[in-house]
């Protein structure tokens, strides 16, 4: 029943998504400003990141900023068994392949690092700190891997502001997110 809930919201926020006004370099840039309030970045020196597809708020900007300001940049990576996401360094010269769902990753030959901050995509987020990914999971899996762990990290979705809605569909695998970074505001839910 849920799983059916959460695919028509997807569906939906899919569409809205793709009818929001663009201004992708001024929006861009507010993202690096909205960045600089998370109080924990300053102490942080891997960030896990990704390469926007489609869509979303593009966060290449973002991306040179923090490489420029001396962060070490990690993308996500999917290996052919595993449920939950790897990171691999990136920087502006790394060679990107098609990984799976053509999301382009770095490749083998790029040294796997364990971020303190994760950047993640999404469709739509809610005020509570819920965000609704594209279905696969692997970023609540990788939260939930991490903290049985006991890996210590900040979690961010980064999206448009138009992407907020009421409330996003929940069950036991969705992990609550720390803030969410748009073009507009950093919100941090309570």
């Amino acid at each position: 029943m849920i799983d059916q809930q959460k695919k028509k919201l997807r569906i939906l926020c899919s569409r809205k998504r793709n009818t929001l006004k663009r201004d992708d370099n001024n929006f861009s840039s507010q993202l690096i400003k909205k960045i600089l309030e998370i109080k924990e970045l300053k102490k942080i020196s891997i960030i896990a990141s990704y390469i926007s597809i489609k869509t979303e708020i593009s966060v290449e900007p973002l991306n040179d900023y923090l490489i420029s300001v001396e962060k070490n940049i990690c993308l996500p990576v999917i290996l052919k068994n595993n449920k939950y996401l790897i990171f691999r360094s990136y920087d502006k010269k790394t060679f990107l392949k098609k990984g799976k769902f053509e999301i382009p990753e770095p490749d083998e030959t790029k040294e796997e690092l364990l971020p303190n901050l994760i950047l993640t995509p999404c469709l739509a987020f809610d005020k509570f700190g819920y965000r609704l990914g594209y279905g696969g999971g692997y970023y609540d899996r990788t939260f939930k891997r991490f903290r049985k762990l006991g890996h210590t990290f900040v979690s961010v979705a980064v999206a448009y502001d138009g992407q907020k809605i009421d409330k996003v569909i929940i069950d036991q695998n969705d992990q609550k997110i720390d803030y969410i970074l748009t073009e507009k505001k950093l919100y941090r839910p309570k």
